[in-house]
């Protein structure tokens, strides 16, 4: 783990924590994707959100995302809050990561990640253009050729269990690069 502060004279810190994260074609894929979107990809449905903007109001937005390549790809973490509350935003950020790593999801909030996910996949493949970029990534990363039809049942499919297994093993808070531009000198 490291953390570097970068010094900057805008008004707000921008925080980026990230570490090495999955291969496209990792067999946990489905249960990080899940899981993610209950951490920190579901907009206002998640974790990170609720605990830095609605409890606290820190920041107006936090997000977590695994960006998986043909080698592994990192997992990030990002935030803006104002300067003064960059120490305490980044406190929040890091316990709230760590009791997911540890806990997994609730029941609640896996059948709601699942339900916006599945529901919401056919906005994925609206367009030409969208379905071009899935037939790129099928293509690239040599997944199955029925990766699309497959989808929904793969997300369906994902647990609990299965989630909190996979962040505990791919998901390592303590050894996560963190860089703050625009850090607090406190």
């Amino acid at each position: 783990a490291s953390t570097r502060r970068i010094a900057h004279p805008a008004s707000q810190s921008h925080i980026l924590m990230g570490a090495p994260g999955i291969k496209r074609t990792d067999p946990d894929y489905f249960p990080l994707f899940v899981g993610n979107y209950v951490l920190g990809g579901g907009g206002f449905d998640s974790r990170l959100l609720e605990e830095v903007r609605q409890k606290r109001g820190l920041a107006y937005s936090a997000h977590s995302h695994f960006a998986p390549l043909m080698q592994e790809g990192p997992f990030q973490i990002g935030l803006q809050t104002r300067r003064d509350q960059a120490g305490q935003a980044l406190a929040v950020v890091r316990e709230t990561l760590a009791k997911f790593v540890a806990e997994g999801p609730t029941e609640a909030e896996l059948k709601q990640a699942k339900d916006n996910l599945i529901g919401g996949f056919p906005l994925r493949i609206d367009s030409n253009s969208k379905i071009l970029g899935y037939l790129s990534a099928i293509g690239f990363y040599r997944l199955p050729l029925t990766y699309l039809d497959d989808f929904s049942a793969k997300v369906e499919k994902v647990t609990v269990a299965d989630i909190k297994d996979a962040f505990a093993r791919r998901v390592r808070p303590e050894i996560m690069a963190t860089v703050i531009v625009a850090a607090d000198d406190k």
